[in-house]
């Protein structure tokens, strides 16, 4: 049952699996002061209230959504996937606050019409970051952030440290975004729209950073604005073209 003294934030995942990833930005979601829930595709067709969407990380968005080839082999999401479209879609129609991490900040591109490297390695020099386990939780990289932009408002600061979990990024802009973080190598870290509330994307995980006081204030700015909106129906598969 939601706490109804909290602003309710819908957060993205599989149906049945990433639920530890989930459980991690459920918490860092319940430290920023939100209600966090889960939104599934079986969970969008009971249309919860919510005040805000975080569009979560996990496997690789189907890349024939932006024009790219399938990997051969590869078990993509594929309701998933039309979940998130549904969901950016009617939060740009209904200026909802959402904020993605990882994949989330990708599909939040792919869906304005954006594309993205399958493999931001091959594309960028020194972007060959960690492959194990210890490698990708200890690995630290510097983002440069636009000042004046959420980001930077959230940090209090033009550049900070960042993890690296991610083998994908944006490699087109989509239609009314702008960059607000990059890394040295040209590597896209923040998106946002400014048309809208609270519109924001972020190639890195700062729900495993939540230890940070940056980190903690980057949930804390989302679920702030979140609250100050109502509440709105998530809207059936479809519904929101």
């Amino acid at each position: 049952m939601s706490d109804l003294t909290r602003p309710v934030i819908g957060i993205t995942k599989p149906i049945k699996k990433d639920n530890w990833a989930y459980a991690a930005v459920a918490a860092a979601v319940r430290i920023g002061g939100g209600d966090p829930v889960a939104l599934t595709p079986s969970e969008q067709r009971k249309r919860p209230l919510i005040n805000g969407v975080l569009f979560g990380g996990g496997q690789d968005i189907f890349p024939m959504l932006y024009d790219q080839t399938p990997k051969q082999g590869y078990m993509y999401d594929r309701n998933r996937d039309a979940l998130e479209i549904d969901l950016a879609k009617q939060a740009r129609r209904d200026d909802i606050p959402a904020l993605g991490i990882c994949r989330g900040a990708q599909m939040m591109n792919v869906v304005r019409g954006g594309a993205l490297y399958a493999d931001v390695s091959a594309e960028y020099v020194d972007a060959a970051y960690p492959n194990g386990l210890m490698g990708k939780m200890l690995f630290r990289k510097t983002i440069e952030i636009e000042s004046g932009s959420l980001l930077n408002m959230a940090f209090d600061t033009i550049d900070t440290k960042v993890n690296s979990l991610h083998k994908q990024a944006i490699k087109q802009l989509g239609d009314g975004l702008r960059i607000t973080a990059k890394e040295k190598n040209g590597v896209i870290q923040a998106i946002e729209d400014p048309d809208m509330h609270y519109f924001m994307g972020v190639q890195f995980h700062p729900e495993l950073l939540i230890y940070r006081n940056d980190m903690r204030g980057l949930f804390r700015q989302f679920v702030k604005i979140a609250a100050a909106q109502e509440p709105v129906e998530v809207l059936g598969p479809d519904e929101a073209a």
